[in-house]
């Protein structure tokens, strides 16, 4: 009895926070950045496709995220959103501006295009794909960018993907919570985020 009663509990401890990225890939290629990830989450599929539409809280998800926000929806009105993320890396640190097109597939699919005039990137497509897969739901993430700024080499794809595993894990754990949260399931909340506060004002400054 006992033995059953301690797997129950690590049983409910995994199922709490089941949260994990199962592929990640990166690589450049002709000076563009590109990224493939697939998670899983364990969490409904609307409330997941919820959170991550969500943009005026995104910096809930991420240290990176520094601002998020819908803007006023281009003249065809498709829906504009505005980013900006800051990553650093030992002593540079890079910020990404972006004013985005938003292309929207209710509960399964968000794609996001930025706009080279409005952004300081020369090219950003930012895809999701969700489907359902046991209670929970399936995430497969792609990415393309190509800053118009200087990257040094520290950025290079082993680099990017080591600062995708950590970070993407930690923004996934929080996407399954904020998720869990909406569709009234019981969830661990995650460590809070760490932010640069100090840099982050000097830059501003």
């Amino acid at each position: 009895m006992r033995n059953l009663f301690l797997t129950a509990l690590v049983f409910c401890a995994f199922s709490a926070n089941a949260a994990d990225i199962r592929k990640l890939d990166v690589w450049k290629e002709d000076g563009v950045f590109y990224v493939d990830l697939v998670g899983y989450i364990d969490a409904p599929i609307n409330q997941v496709y919820d959170v991550l539409v969500d943009y005026e809280h995104l910096d809930r998800l991420s240290s990176s995220i520094v601002e998020s926000r819908i803007l006023e929806p281009a003249e065809d009105g498709t829906p504009l959103v505005y980013t900006l993320t800051r990553k650093c890396v030992f002593l540079f640190c890079g910020k990404i501006e972006k004013v985005e097109r938003l292309e929207l597939e209710p509960l399964h699919h968000i794609t996001a295009i930025a706009i080279p005039e409005r952004s300081n990137v020369v090219h950003g497509l930012s895809e999701w794909h969700l489907s359902e897969q046991d209670s929970g739901t399936l995430i497969a993430f792609r990415q393309e960018l190509d800053p118009a700024f200087w990257v040094p080499p520290v950025f290079g794809p082993m680099m990017i993907k080591k600062v995708m595993r950590q970070g993407g894990r930690r923004a996934i754990l929080r996407v399954e919570y904020y998720a869990r949260i909406a569709a009234g399931l019981s969830a661990e909340e995650p460590p809070p985020l760490k932010r640069r506060r100090k840099r982050r004002q000097a830059d501003e400054q």
